[in-house]
């Protein structure tokens, strides 16, 4: 089953300072989203004129592959978001161009970043920045997590007025094999 790793990529936004969510409802600085897909009708795009920027989405949907009879590969699909900013047509279009290129590289920058803390998070059992632990099942979300070969990549155009970053996870989690009795009914 997928693990669900939205605990700790919340708290990861919450104490990682450029993107320095508050999970309070209704907090003008919530920077953290759970969505199904980035062009969803979900919270984020709802409410994309008064979101945060920079922010971070990660997509619920399932996407699993059964790779041999014993494995189901999972992929956890993240999200950065900074919004675009708007110049003024005396501008050039080469500081446009530079604009993007340094927002594509601090959304690199926040990829590796989240990579290292997942990384250490998943070595020590304790979270690098804090010390606290998260509870088993939470931690149980980390396993199999194949973080050192994640792939991410930016969107080639901005969307909705935001350039996007997209981070992809592999897990790699056990394959029920058996049938559960427990869940059918017998006649």
């Amino acid at each position: 089953m997928k693990a669900n790793i939205s605990a700790i990529l919340e708290k990861w936004a919450e104490l990682y300072e450029p993107i320095s969510h508050d999970p309070k409802k209704g907090s003008k600085d919530k920077a953290y989203y759970e969505i199904r897909t980035i062009n969803d009708n979900s919270g984020f795009m709802r409410n994309q004129n008064t979101a945060k920027s920079p922010c971070m989405a990660y997509s619920i949907l399932i996407d699993a592959q059964a790779t041999n009879s014993h494995v189901v590969n999972y992929a956890h699909a993240i999200y950065f978001l900074i919004r675009a900013k708007s110049f003024s047509l005396a501008k050039s279009a080469r500081q446009d161009e530079e604009l993007g290129a340094d927002v594509q590289m601090t959304m690199d920058d926040y990829v590796q970043d989240l990579l290292s803390y997942l990384r250490e998070l998943k070595r020590t059992g304790k979270c690098p920045i804090t010390g606290t632990t998260y509870d088993r099942p939470t931690m149980d979300a980390l396993a199999g997590m194949q973080l050192d070969s994640a792939e991410w990549a930016s969107a080639p155009v901005k969307y909705a007025e935001w350039h996007v970053m997209g981070l992809n996870i592999e897990q790699n989690a056990p394959r029920q094999l058996c049938v559960n009795r427990e869940k059918y009914k017998t006649e």
